[in-house]
């Protein structure tokens, strides 16, 4: 573990360097992430100036929502998008073949190579929307922090494994861009609560995309509108998920041929 954790951060490091030699980008993709959550927070605040629940959600419980929103979407774009991407890139070229020789877990140095490092700016920032959030409600128990914390890990390794096996598709089709399209278009749909939308889609971001429970579960749990049943189902489907995702991909790598086949 001491081995990946060490790759982890020099991976981060190396992307880090890179990063800085375009400060200017750098500040201006930090200043885009502001006002795209400033905005989003202007239209909680405008729907909410029309009504004091939505469907069980006051103010405070969707700031919550919206903050673990970009919580998701960050890490998505931090590290698992730019990986997932440069991974097709190499299945479609056959480059695939110098990670596979690395002495390391071929499956980690694939998905958790690449960092768009500006996207933890994104991160801290939903950090802050959550802590306005809570301030509206009532006070959170350690219970319901720790809960929280376990609840939004889960959400990370659910958006891991739905991108994993939409990747893997690349070991047998050119392209699996569009299906990648479909994830981001059903990720922006999980910035409001999943239970207020029509039962096709809701049952859509909960089982075949879980975008809604990766962000909906979470702030349900820190605001107290879960049961611990609910959260330890939670945990249960995670592991699930991430235990297909990986027999899904090793049965691609099965199919792959690479440059020196």
């Amino acid at each position: 573990m001491t081995r990946y954790l060490r790759l982890l951060r020099l991976f981060f490091s190396t992307d880090l360097q890179y990063e800085l030699e375009y400060r200017t980008n750098l500040v201006l993709d930090i200043v885009q992430t502001i006002v795209i959550i400033l905005t989003s927070i202007g239209a909680i605040l405008v729907l909410f100036s029309y009504t004091d629940v939505l469907n069980g959600w006051n103010l405070g419980a969707m700031l919550v929502l919206l903050g673990c929103f970009y919580l998701v979407q960050g890490f998505g774009e931090l590290v698992l998008a730019p990986s997932f991407e440069k991974f097709m890139e190499h299945v479609r070229l056959g480059t695939l073949d110098f990670a596979l020789l690395k002495p390391v877990s071929a499956q980690f140095l694939v998905t958790l190579r690449q960092f768009r490092v500006t996207n933890l700016a994104q991160m801290g920032l939903g950090g802050v929307v959550i802590a306005v959030g809570l301030g509206r409600l009532p006070s959170v128990g350690i219970s319901e922090g720790l809960g929280f914390v376990v609840a939004i890990l889960c959400g990370f390794v659910l958006v891991y494994a739905l991108l994993l096996a939409l990747s893997t598709l690349a070991f047998w089709f050119v392209r699996v861009d569009n299906l990648m399209a479909l994830y981001w278009a059903f990720l922006d749909a999980g910035r409001f609560p999943v239970d207020i939308y029509p039962g096709w889609l809701r049952v859509t971001l909960s089982s075949a995309v879980p975008i809604g429970v990766a962000v909906t579960v979470p702030a349900q749990v820190i605001s107290g509108r879960l049961e611990f049943v609910g959260l330890a189902e939670l945990v249960a489907g995670t592991f699930v998920a991430f235990v297909l995702a990986s027999r899904f991909w090793h049965i691609g790598l099965r199919s792959y041929t690479g440059a020196s086949a």
